[in-house]
């Protein structure tokens, strides 16, 4: 029985990613379930598993925790989604001008910074995530309070939507991928031209130079360049790297070929 798994409740963006991408699997789903936590999360990744994660934000960068499990499983990525987040201001008030207060993640509260500002909102008051703010209002029918959630929270949960894209940054944007043991036959039916790796260059003079050059000389276009502490080895770096084309071009081949002279090791990630 294939099963998706994503973190926070339904309503969640997680759910609404994993609603848009369950659309073009090559298998059934037979069930989504929701974990509260990524590491829950991580815990279920066997061979008829599937995991929706977040893994960055336009807003609020990226989302280590994710980006470090693989290199340390045999996971890859099938496919990914880049999901709007149009935060909406959803309360059992049917007056925007009563609300004082508000509930939501601690990601998204600081996102909707001005509009809080320009409607007096002072208080704002952090929970575990935007669809159990949303949850525990339609539970408590608190006055003068609401939730910043998704449009798709609050009607799930019966509250009025007072306003929506009530977010400071209007391209707000989370990278979800779908992610699948290395060896699982799950497949996505859509197919870009991306691929993602993690290499650790070697302590020499100018290597992160010379493994940038290795994409540069081959006519291979970077789209994504991630630093991340390598905790296995203390002050050296682990790089995220994605960049356009599939593993079988031969600007690809070559590349991938002269990176290998400048780093300690090279996972790829997959292509997809």
């Amino acid at each position: 029985m294939t099963k998706i798994y994503y973190q926070w409740e339904e309503g969640s963006y997680h759910h609404q990613a994993s609603l848009e991408i369950i659309k073009n699997l090559n298998i059934k789903v037979e069930e989504m379930i929701w974990l509260d936590n990524f590491e829950k999360c991580w815990e279920k990744i066997w061979d008829e598993s599937i995991l929706i994660l977040a893994i960055e934000n336009s807003y609020a960068w990226t989302i280590y925790e994710n980006l470090y499990k693989f290199n340390n499983l045999d996971i890859k990525i099938i496919w990914e989604i880049n999901l709007p987040i149009d935060h909406a201001i959803c309360s059992v008030e049917t007056d925007l001008s009563k609300i004082n207060k508000v509930y939501s993640h601690f990601k998204a509260l600081p996102q909707c910074y001005n509009y809080f500002k320009k409607h007096n909102i002072k208080e704002q008051i952090i929970v575990s995530d935007t669809a159990w703010a949303a949850i525990q209002l339609s539970k408590t029918k608190e006055k003068w309070a609401a939730a910043i959630c998704s449009k798709l929270a609050g009607e799930m949960y019966w509250l009025n939507i007072l306003e929506e894209a009530v977010q400071d940054q209007k391209g707000n944007t989370t990278r979800f991928v779908i992610i699948v043991p290395k060896k699982s036959e799950i497949k996505y039916s859509k197919k870009e031209n991306k691929i993602s790796i993690l290499f650790e260059a070697k302590n020499i003079p100018a290597s992160l130079y010379k493994c940038l050059w290795a994409f540069a000389t081959n006519n291979v276009n970077l789209s994504k360049i991630e630093s991340l502490p390598n905790i296995k080895n203390p002050f050296s770096y682990l790089f995220w790297l994605d960049f356009e084309g599939k593993l079988e071009d031969k600007n690809v081949i070559a590349s991938l070929e002269e990176l290998s002279f400048f780093t300690s090791n090279i996972k790829i990630i997959w292509e997809y």
